[in-house]
This record gives structure tokens, C-alpha cells and sequence, in this order.
């Protein structure tokens, strides 16, 4: 489990929490926006940084909040 408490980029919000699986899941909520995502690949991570897939998929799912 992790929670952020900076912004580093456009989906790490403070306060949201999740984890990012090894396996290829990544799962995540932020309360200030009541959103939660769930991204299920056939994606094993195979370095310390997340796949291209869930930075996009992330970076996709807070760019279409229409605030």
C-alpha cells in the first residue's frame, strides 16, 4: 500500500492510495476527486519504474476528470 503526499505529476495527487502489483495490477483511489481505478495487464514489472502502460493509463484517467 502507498499513499502520496506530493504531486510529482498529473495522478499523484495527495492523499490518493493504492499499489502498483508486480504481476502486471494497479489499483488506486483518491479521495478528493472519489475516483478509484483499476488496471489488470498481462504486464510484468521488470524494473523499479511502472510500465508505460499504467503511466499512461493514470496520467489518461485524471486527464478526463472535467472539474
Amino acid at each position: 500500500m502507498s499513499v502520496f503526499t506530493s504531486r510529482d505529476d498529473l495522478c499523484t495527487t495527495p492523499g490518493r492510495f493504492g499499489w502498483d502489483g508486480g504481476h502486471g495490477t494497479s489499483w488506486y483511489s483518491g479521495p478528493r476527486e472519489q475516483l478509484t481505478g483499476i488496471l489488470l495487464t498481462q504486464r510484468m514489472m521488470d524494473s523499479p519504474q511502472p510500465p508505460r502502460a499504467f503511466v499512461d493509463f493514470w496520467t489518461s484517467v485524471y486527464q478526463a476528470i472535467d472539474d
